[in-house]
């Protein structure tokens, strides 16, 4: 009989015991509340012109009017993009605007097409239109656009491929550039005088 009692006690502390373990390991329950994070992402396509945008070109000597003047390292533009990305230039008008002449012979309806242009990357590389022909310079013509990267033009040639996205920070040698330009009105063709025309330099997500 007292082993039965022992018995009975033992198996009412083992009770006990095993209550007060399992509020010690009880969980509480659990409570959230929601945070909604959204995202966008815009498009960064920066071009900036880090030289003087004031160019001047004086005629003065007949040597001058037949080889043309060249300036170099005139521009420099340095590019910043998230997205692909193609650069041009063009003339905004087809002809040069005159402000004062100094003569009445010739044409004042000087062209566009006077204007040579080169662009070099910052690694050396002679550029127009996906590489060029190296060291050439490029004639304007009109108002259309000469491509420096990239096709701007709807005809996809041989190395015409964009410039990638980056930063001339991290990128120099492929987003940075100066531009040469070589000025050849030639003799007894336009009335001596001051003429001006405005450059544009396009930096256009590639398509």
């Amino acid at each position: 009989m007292k082993n039965v009692i022992k018995l009975r006690m033992l198996a009412a502390v083992a009770l006990v015991s095993f209550a007060f373990t399992s509020k010690a390991f009880a969980q509480l329950p659990t409570d959230n509340e929601n945070v909604y994070v959204s995202l966008e992402l815009q498009g960064v396509l920066d071009l900036t012109l880090v030289t003087n945008p004031n160019l001047d070109f004086v005629f003065s000597t007949i040597p001058q009017y037949q080889n043309g003047i060249t300036k170099t390292n005139a521009t420099e533009l340095r590019v910043e993009a998230t997205v692909a990305w193609d650069l041009a230039v063009n003339a905004e008008t087809a002809t040069w605007e005159n402000f004062e002449t100094y003569s009445s012979a010739g044409s004042t309806a000087v062209l566009s097409d006077i204007i040579g242009v080169r662009a070099i990357d910052a690694a050396g590389n002679s550029l127009i239109d996906g590489g060029g022909v190296a060291n050439t310079y490029f004639n304007l013509t009109g108002t259309d656009q000469l491509p420096i990267i990239g096709d701007v033009t709807g005809t996809v040639d041989a190395g015409d491929a964009p410039g990638a996205p980056g930063s001339y920070l991290t990128s120099p040698d492929t987003h940075q550039f100066r531009i040469d330009y070589r000025l050849s009105p030639g003799l007894d063709t336009y009335t001596a005088g001051y003429y001006g025309i405005n450059l544009i330099y396009t930096l256009a997500e590639d398509l």
